[in-house]
């Protein structure tokens, strides 16, 4: 986890971007986590003074190790999908969902879905709509009448990278066994 964590800082910093929001959207759910295991894990009080109303060591341990991996997948999907344009997003998930196609998934479908599930929370994410106005009868979100793909041809990096990460990953599963 560290050396992810050391890989995304310095691409983060050189994109000028600050990912501090979206770590504090996610506080609560980063503190449930923590409180979560610290007070669920059995193991030696934190604070000996409050006994069984303590959180224990080894919770507070394991939820921190869970919240700081939290943290760090949410770096790197703010960098690699989130910075992405809407257009730009859509056309790669719909090359990925292409091999699908065989059994059963329709790839034009799916990203027409995905787009407009974008499309739409976009409009809320841009402060026309919170939850008071989800519930009134009358918010409409606008949603395009179509969505246009430009797809870009596939080159032998894109096909190259993925087969590389997964000989990868197959030798280090195959080395921790």
């Amino acid at each position: 986890m560290p050396i992810l964590l050391m890989g995304v800082l310095p691409a983060l910093v050189l994109r000028r971007g600050s990912p501090l929001r979206l770590i504090w959207r996610t506080r609560w759910l980063l503190l449930v986590l923590l409180f979560g295991y610290a007070y669920s894990l059995p193991g030696e009080p934190l604070w000996s003074v409050l006994a069984d109303y303590s959180p224990s060591r080894e919770g507070c341990r394991h939820g921190l190790e869970q919240a700081a991996r939290l943290v760090v997948l949410l770096l790197w999907l703010d960098l690699l999908v989130l910075r992405l344009p809407a257009d730009a997003l859509l056309a790669g998930l719909y090359q990925l969902f292409r091999p699908f196609s065989g059994i059963g998934l329709d790839p034009q479908r799916a990203a027409l879905r995905l787009g407009l599930t974008l499309r739409a929370i976009e409009g809320l994410e841009r402060g026309r709509g919170n939850l008071r106005s989800l519930l009134d009868a009358d918010f409409k979100i606008e949603l395009p009448s179509q969505v246009t793909l430009r797809l870009a041809p596939l080159r032998w990096t894109d096909i190259a990278m993925p087969a590389l990460l997964g000989l990868g990953l197959l030798v280090v599963w195959l080395l921790a066994a």
